[in-house]
Parts: structure tokens; C-alpha cells; sequence
């Protein structure tokens, strides 16, 4: 197949009209008429640009053979993922999870604003800053999906590629587990701090106290930035494996809903009436009772399914 028939059909395939795909490449309708008949050939600026909306490489654009491509860059076993693809794919998740983790790190640190500042000024800085943090969330939230391709679908690799990613995902997944470990120690460590306080005898507004916010904004930081990339890495290097997982995964988390409704709330729970009652030590009962609650939801609902 040639260079404008694979054009004509991944524009098809995208439901673009010529004059659409025009806007997008930035040229005329009449030049993407003629290169549909045959009769002329983009700047290599406009093929980079066209590989990146069709994700596909540009080696299948220039190649007079298909590669067995049916709809759209896919191939009869998957949808074929270059190299150029993949790498756009991981870059475009890393900003993602950078600014869902910027997000999130704001509205935990937050809380320390209320803590350390008359309670008038306190509680309306920390009102704004919690704006700031959910409004990156939303923004994030409402940003244009892309390369659904590569979360929907089989992919196909060139050989070569995918042996040297798993070899570098592998050593990449020892970094990030590091990384989770060490913000799950810190987390844990920083419980300690209301005791020191305590035994030392320090005013209600100790700045140790601080650090504990903090110290959680910073773990859970980083448990996003690895936990997302562990997520992309393994979702390129072990396509098939990961698909069956994740069927699986949603197929018995379909009553998971509740998780995300009482441990957050347990949570803010905690911490309410841990900074503004002190009772940290019977305050962490609340853990094992959301356990027990959200276990006894799922197990019965499953054993109604």
C-alpha cells in the first residue's frame, strides 16, 4: 500500500474530513487533496506532525508495504505502537500524574495552615490553597484523553524495541518500588511525632508538628509519580499480561466504590479531630473500623452477584 492510500484511510479511520484534517496539519484542503490522489508528498515536518496524530511511525508512512495494518495503525493482532508512540504515550502520563500528585500534595500540606495561623486568616488561607489543589485536580480531570488506543486495545512492537523496554522497565520498576518504600517508612515514622511532642512538653503549635503534613504531601507525591509509571511501564512491557489483569481487576472491582468513599472520609476524620482535640490515640480505631466495614460491603455484595 502506498504513501496516499494509508493516508486516505487513517484519516477515514479518525472521521476526519479533509478540510478537519487540514486544520489540524495546518495546510490547505487542496493539499491534502493531492496527496490523496497521488499527486505530491508532505514536508518532513508534516509527516513528524502527521505520525503524531495518527499514531503511527513514520517508517509505516513512508514504507510502500502495509505491515498487515487493518483499522487505523493497527495490525491484525493489535494496534501497532512505534517507538516515537510509546515515548509520547509515557511522557504525556508522566505530566499527567506530575500535576494530579502536585494536586493532592497541596490539599494534604494544607492542612498545617489552620494550625499555625490566627484562625480567621488560618482557615481562609487554607480555604484558597485547598481551591488551588482542586482546581489542578479538575483541570487535570477535564484534559482531552489521549492514546486511548494504547489503554484499549492489543498492541503489536517491533521485537527489538520491546526487549530493550522490559529491560530498562525492569530496572526502573526497583527504582520506583525504592521510592514507594521509603514515602510508606517516612509515613509510618511521622506518627511518631505527636509523642515527641508530648513527652518533650512543647506548645500546642510546635513547629515539629508541621513536618507531618508535609511529610505526607511529599510521600503520597511520590507514590503517584512511581505508582503511574510502574502502571505505563507495565502496561507497554507486558501488554498482554497487563490487559488480563486489569479484565479481571474490573470485573471484581465493579463494588470497590465504597473504598473511595469511607477511607477518604476516614481520613479527614482522623485528622480533624486529631489536630483539633488532640486524640490522636484512640482516633487511629477508626482505621480498623473502615476495614471492617468496607470488607463486610464487598463481600456481601459479591455474594449477592
Amino acid at each position: 500500500m502506498e504513501f496516499y492510500q494509508k493516508l486516505k484511510r487513517l484519516r477515514a479511520q479518525k472521521g476526519w474530513s479533509q478540510e478537519e484534517f487540514a486544520e489540524r496539519l495546518q495546510v490547505s484542503r487542496q493539499a491534502v487533496s493531492k496527496w490523496e490522489n497521488g499527486q505530491g508528498f508532505p514536508e518532513t515536518e508534516k509527516l513528524v506532525k502527521m505520525s503524531r496524530l495518527f499514531q503511527v511511525s513514520i517508517d509505516y508512512l513512508l514504507k510502500d508495504e502495509d505491515q498487515a495494518l487493518g483499522e487505523q495503525g493497527t495490525a491484525e493482532d493489535g494496534y501497532y505502537a512505534s517507538q516515537e508512540v510509546v515515548e509520547a504515550y509515557l511522557l504525556s502520563k508522566k505530566q499527567g500524574a506530575q500535576k494530579i500528585a502536585v494536586g493532592v500534595a497541596i490539599l494534604i500540606a494544607s492542612i498545617l495552615l489552620p494550625m499555625y495561623f490566627q484562625e480567621a486568616f488560618g482557615y481562609v488561607l487554607f480555604m484558597m490553597i485547598v481551591a488551588v489543589g482542586v482546581a489542578i485536580l479538575v483541570w487535570q480531570g477535564f484534559t482531552a484523553k489521549e492514546y486511548t488506543e494504547l489503554e484499549t486495545q492489543p498492541l503489536v512492537f517491533d521485537e527489538s524495541f520491546i526487549q530493550e523496554f522490559r529491560q530498562k522497565s525492569s530496572a526502573n520498576r526497583k527504582r520506583y518500588g525504592i521510592l514507594i518504600v521509603t514515602g510508606i517508612v517516612v509515613i509510618i515514622l511521622s506518627f511518631a511525632i505527636p509523642f515527641l511532642i508530648s513527652e518533650t512538653g512543647n506548645v500546642e503549635r510546635d513547629p515539629l508538628q508541621a513536618l507531618m503534613p508535609i511529610i505526607w504531601a511529599l510521600a503520597v507525591y511520590l507514590f503517584i509519580i512511581a505508582g503511574s509509571a510502574m502502571n505505563s511501564e507495565k502496561l507497554i512491557a507486558y501488554n498482554e499480561e497487563y490487559r488480563k489483569e486489569n479484565e479481571e481487576y474490573e470485573a471484581e472491582s465493579k463494588h470497590y466504590w465504597i473504598h473511595a468513599v469511607i477511607w477518604p472520609l476516614t481520613v479527614i476524620i482522623f485528622l480533624g479531630i486529631g489536630f483539633l482535640w488532640d486524640a490522636w490515640h484512640p482516633g487511629w480505631l477508626l482505621f480498623p473500623t473502615a476495614a471492617v466495614i468496607t470488607t463486610a460491603y464487598t463481600v456481601w455484595r459479591n455474594s449477592r452477584d
